[in-house]
């Protein structure tokens, strides 16, 4: 039983047995008497429980005293806690639980930036695909308005990442103007996808009497995204071509 606690308390102390006891005046051979079971003499009992910060009860019986492995801050806590009334006991409590659930959510905080940090960082993946689609230099207009059927044929390509949106493209155009913020910005290329038609509310590339514009679809006009912009009227005289539904942007 002796020999079981001796090696508790100094397992606790981060220590071997055999240099403690030599330590302590003991002898080799009375650690092998203590593995049978022998009891030490009580001088030796003392020394090892002073040396190791335990009782001596610790050391024969295995009882261990609630401050036997407190810290000399923490025995002056528990002191000053034991000399006040009880009022005071519940203030140090609650201001103990207070300082504890504090320091749980500063915890809680920078394990949570922890991991955003983590999925910030980008995992290696393998190089994406990228196609070609062809690309009009000369910009539709957001605005006034450009001649966009003077460059039938006149293009290039530009090569996108793969995705399901690039791939239904059948080409990209220039944005130029304003009228369509908040959703088509001065400088944005738009993808088209080709139709000779586009539903009304949805937004096209389309030439009225020469000029290309994106613009919504709407009854009998065009229609711009930003209210400072009038609508652009259609007459039954005018010339009016639909180039293809904008289905997004790069």
């Amino acid at each position: 039983m002796f020999y079981d606690n001796l090696v508790d308390a100094c397992a606790r102390n981060k220590c071997k047995v055999t240099p403690v006891v030599l330590e302590c005046g003991g002898a080799k051979g009375s650690i092998a008497n203590w593995k049978k079971g022998s009891a030490p003499n009580s001088d030796i009992v003392v020394k090892l429980a002073v040396r190791l910060n335990v009782t001596t009860d610790f050391l024969l019986r295995g009882i261990q005293n609630d401050t036997a492995f407190l810290s000399d801050d923490q025995k002056q806590l528990l002191m000053y806690y034991n000399s006040v009334d009880e009022l005071a006991r519940a203030r140090i409590s609650e201001r103990a639980e207070t300082l504890a659930e504090q320091q749980a959510e500063e915890r809680a905080r920078e394990q949570a930036k922890r991991q955003e940090i983590r999925r910030s960082v980008p995992e290696e993946s393998a190089p994406c695909e990228s196609i070609e689609i062809p690309f009009f230099e000369l910009p539709v207009s957001a605005g006034l308005g450009v001649d966009l059927l003077a460059q039938d044929g006149a293009q290039e390509t530009i090569s996108v990442p793969a995705t399901p949106t690039t791939r239904r493209a059948d080409f990209s155009v220039l944005v130029e103007g304003d009228s369509m913020e908040p959703m088509f910005s001065d400088g944005d290329i738009v993808l088209v996808e080709q139709e000779q038609e586009v539903p009304e509310g949805q937004v096209g590339i389309f030439a009225v009497n020469g000029a290309g514009y994106i613009k919504k679809a709407g009854r009998r006009c065009l229609i711009s995204a930003n209210d400072k912009y009038d609508d652009i009227p259609i007459s039954p005289d005018d010339s009016v071509r639909c180039f293809g539904l904008v289905i997004g942007k790069l």
